[in-house]
């Protein structure tokens, strides 16, 4: 058997959640005033990502943690909620839409940044 990779693997868990449970329909009588069914739940956004690993230093992570907090206690809870993770998203998004204006050079990065 082929191993999978991990991004059909994720694939295949959204689709399962999305999917119609007919194993687990019930067979209703029907009645003159029936609710429609409401539509399926669409899998959670962040199945729908790829995982990747990042090492951060101490004070990186403590400073998105605090600036995760503050963006939701500013927003009130209204939307999705933001994490880490979204910030990091966010953050990659900028960089690749700024490569050509950035024109980052290996020898720019400090050695804290790049340590090997």
């Amino acid at each position: 058997m082929r191993r999978k990779r991990l991004a059909e693997l994720v694939r295949e868990e959204a689709e399962a959640l999305t999917a119609p449970q007919a194993e687990a329909a019930i067979p209703e009588t029907p009645t003159q005033e029936e609710a429609p069914e409401p539509p399926p739940k669409p899998a959670p956004k962040y199945l729908t990502y790829v995982r990747k690993e990042c090492r951060l230093r101490p004070d990186q992570l403590d400073a998105l943690t605090a600036l995760a907090r503050k963006l939701n206690r500013e927003r009130k809870g209204k939307g999705e909620r933001i994490t880490e993770n979204t910030l990091i998203r966010w953050a990659v998004d900028i960089l690749l839409q700024q490569t050509e204006q950035l024109a980052l050079n290996v020898d720019q990065l400090s050695p804290k940044d790049n340590p090997g």
